[in-house]
């Protein structure tokens, strides 16, 4: 199991997984077809766990007067977990959400400007708002985020997630499409490594199979993580 694995290897390791029981007539063996599913497989892994290598941090440095940024182009703005501002050399939380009441007491249409900024919104494509507007250059917004995952066009290019899973899910659709016996068996290995992937990407978390909480102890829900609370 490895991570970093050129398409070229997965499609080599995916041939081999396939070769045994699906029909030629049927055109998996395109390099295209395969280069297609090898990267469909990745993307939809990609997008049904926070990986923990997956996460980045991008500053954007305020400017006087200016409410619209643009997002840093790794970031996938739609799976921002984290958001602060610093200012006076301190790290303060940037809540999310602007709305009328923000707007009535500072609004930039006004003339109004102030530090530090303390809210924050998505505002048409790939940009984001901040409020109030900065009244200097002092400031410093940044996101953490789980970033976005390139696609893999050339041979050299490298997979960002464990390749046995993305081959195992991708020949489990292309045996079952051929309607082999070793569809099934595929998919439950696959099934397998990611429930173990995911159980070792989140560490010193306590979890429960079929949704249960922990019991001997206060706890919430974190995304996709039970967290130990530190209320008393």
């Amino acid at each position: 199991m490895a991570r970093g694995t050129q398409l070229s290897a997965l499609v080599d390791a995916l041939r081999a997984e396939i070769v045994a029981s699906t029909n030629v007539s049927m055109g998996v063996n395109s390099l295209p077809a395969l280069h297609h599913i090898l990267n469909r497989t990745q993307s939809w892994l990609w997008e049904k766990f926070d990986w923990p290598f997956a996460y980045i941090e991008r500053d954007e440095p305020m400017v006087n007067g200016e409410r619209y940024y643009g997002f840093d182009p790794e970031i996938d703005f739609g799976r921002i977990t984290e958001s602060h501002v610093k200012y006076s050399d301190s790290w303060r939380k940037l809540e999310y959400g602007i709305g009328t009441e923000q707007y009535n007491s500072s609004d930039i249409a006004d003339g109004d400007k102030e530090d530090p900024p303390t809210r924050w919104r998505h505002y048409e494509g790939n940009q984001f708002e901040v409020w109030p507007t900065p009244s200097s250059n002092e400031c410093v917004v940044r996101f953490k985020a789980i970033k976005k995952l390139p696609k893999m066009i050339n041979g050299s290019d490298v997979a960002l997630l464990d390749d046995n899973l993305i081959v195992l899910f991708a020949a489990a659709e292309l045996l079952s499409r051929a309607k082999s016996q070793d569809a099934q068996g595929k998919m439950s290995a696959a099934n397998e490594l990611f429930t173990k992937l995911k159980g070792s990407g989140i560490k010193n978390d306590v979890f429960t199979l079929g949704g249960g909480l922990p019991s001997n102890q206060g706890s919430f829900l974190n995304g996709a993580r039970i967290t130990p609370s530190t209320r008393v």
